[in-house]
């Protein structure tokens, strides 16, 4: 039975939010595509800094901000708050995990001299500068190792990270993920409608439009 490991991969470090909005811009790399092979993620998540979002995240943004979902969610194709798109007979299956929109010069949709929606930003945001780069074994085994962007004003300031506090921020982010997409992905090749040598694919939203789409 596969299991699911989470740790930080760094010593002591410390940091203190500088309130400098720096996370706020988001990255879409030009160098890839809107589909994304799961053998390019790791350098994908390297590049980027999009904010995945859960549905508790929507939930909770869109009744503080009173903004629908549609409004503030992006994915690749049209949000209906399904993640799981299955192409090609069953040959491809494409995790359209929704991420907040930006605004036209990258920064959240938002910010705004500061975020306005900051008591219920979501998981990702209260991540940062900490991220989360997924590796699985050869026996199926999922890693989620913890570091952190050395770039952010915010590293080297304040009391040092609470390591365990981070990592159960990434376990309840894991678990919503999972909640929300495993179901549908069992049911799927129970089904038969997923080819057990399928290719996984994650989207890259805001960027381009998908040629299905439309």
């Amino acid at each position: 039975m596969p299991t699911v490991q989470v740790k930080t991969v760094f010593g002591d470090v410390k940091f203190q939010c500088q309130r400098c909005g720096s996370c706020c811009h988001h990255r879409r790399p030009p160098e890839f595509d809107d589909l994304i092979p799961i053998d390019r993620l790791a350098e994908f998540w390297e590049k980027s800094n999009l904010i995945y979002l859960t549905d508790k995240d929507i939930h909770n943004i869109s009744r503080r901000s009173r903004k629908k979902p549609e409004e503030f969610v992006d994915t690749l194709f049209k949000y209906n708050g399904d993640s799981v798109r299955v192409e090609d007979g069953g040959k491809k299956v494409i995790l359209d995990l929704p991420v907040m929109k930006s605004k036209e010069d990258t920064t959240c949709v938002f910010y705004k001299n500061g975020c306005s929606v900051y008591s219920v930003r979501p998981k990702a945001c209260r991540l940062f500068p900490f991220r989360v780069e997924e590796e699985t074994t050869p026996k199926g085994d999922i890693l989620l190792n913890i570091t952190y962007n050395p770039t952010c004003p915010g590293i080297g300031k304040g009391a040092s990270v609470d390591k365990k506090r981070l990592e159960k921020l990434v376990v309840d982010q894991f678990l919503h993920r999972t909640e929300s997409i495993f179901p549908k992905v069992q049911r799927l090749v129970a089904e038969g409608k997923i080819d057990r040598c399928a290719k996984i694919y994650r989207t890259l939203p805001g960027r381009k439009v998908h040629p299905a789409e439309r």
